[in-house]
């Protein structure tokens, strides 16, 4: 009899758990799969980790931006400063110096003000400050105008040009329009190398460049080492830098310079500084010879 009241109470036993165990996987397994709805009835008040921002944008839309708002004033107001200035020193004739001058003025006023209508980027910290250096540049040019006017009553052009390139207002107007231009140039640099993660943006163009490692840099690069000599140098053309680069490249594709004695890029530049041999839109006549494969930010100056 007790043999059987044992069998019972085991069965009885074996069956409670059993059914204590089902219980509780199906309490969990609910509780999951309400968890599981929940989450996604509510994912949208998650809060997602913001990705981290550049702390500098140098998008091609800001190159695009300053070149139409800042740089091609500036580039307007140079071409017509180098022309005009080219003109005085062949005139002899003072009321026609005198009348010149004016005309500088009047330029250095419209293209002063056009750039100010911009406010750059603050993403773009080299931008501003090249805007900024811009403005400086026009504004010393012009009161350098003022301050020579007076002594083209009795100069003639020659002298007076003599006194311009003396004067340090003029001078200081021809670093900060140098200096403004190499920080646009770096800022190309910087988009170059947003676009294409593998190249370095460690170059040292404080020192002079081998021939050999001149031929492995990009165009983009080569016009940031240009544009670093021209400030370095105090070299102001009315061309720009991918137009020296572009004679730069001519020259050592030709093989002239070994029989010229010519063994680095800085070598190069101060001949053609010194022949006045680099004219506007040289880059144009060779682009489709050395730079027809070149990664470029879809500026006008490159393309037009």
């Amino acid at each position: 009899m007790k043999k059987g009241n044992s069998r019972v109470e085991l069965y009885f036993s074996l069956t409670l758990v059993s059914v204590l165990i089902l219980t509780a996987a199906a309490f969990f397994s609910g509780v999951k799969v309400g968890a599981n709805k929940i989450e996604a009835k509510y994912s949208y008040l998650k809060i997602t980790p913001a990705e981290p921002e550049f702390n500098d944008s140098y998008q091609q839309q800001d190159l695009v931006t300053f070149y139409h708002t800042v740089f091609l004033p500036y580039r307007e107001f140079k071409s017509a400063w180098v022309a005009k200035t080219d003109t005085i020193n062949r005139t002899e004739d003072p009321a026609q110096v005198k009348k010149i001058l004016k005309q500088l003025r009047i330029l250095a006023d419209e293209k002063y003000n056009a750039i100010t209508n911009t406010t750059m980027y603050s993403t773009s910290p080299l931008l501003q400050e090249s805007q900024t250096e811009f403005l400086k540049s026009i504004r010393l040019f012009r009161e350098a105008a003022d301050n020579i006017s007076s002594s083209s009553i009795s100069n003639s052009g020659e002298k007076l040009m003599k006194e311009f390139q003396q004067n340090d207002l003029y001078k200081k107007g021809i670093n900060y329009g140098l200096i403004a231009q190499k920080k646009y140039y770096n800022s190309m640099l910087k988009w170059n190398a947003k676009v294409d993660p593998s190249l370095t943006l460690k170059y040292d163009f404080t020192k002079d460049i081998t021939f050999t490692t001149w031929k492995k840099y990009s165009l983009i690069v080569k016009n940031s080492a240009v544009s670093s000599f021209l400030t370095k140098d105090s070299i102001y053309g009315a061309y720009d830098p991918q137009d020296m680069t572009a004679r730069i490249d001519n020259l050592i594709n030709s093989g002239k310079t070994k029989s010229m004695n010519l063994h680095s890029v800085k070598a190069v530049i101060n001949l053609l500084n010194t022949t006045d041999a680099v004219k506007e839109n040289d880059f144009k006549k060779w682009k489709s010879k050395y730079y027809g494969n070149e990664l470029l930010p879809q500026l006008p100056f490159f393309y037009e």
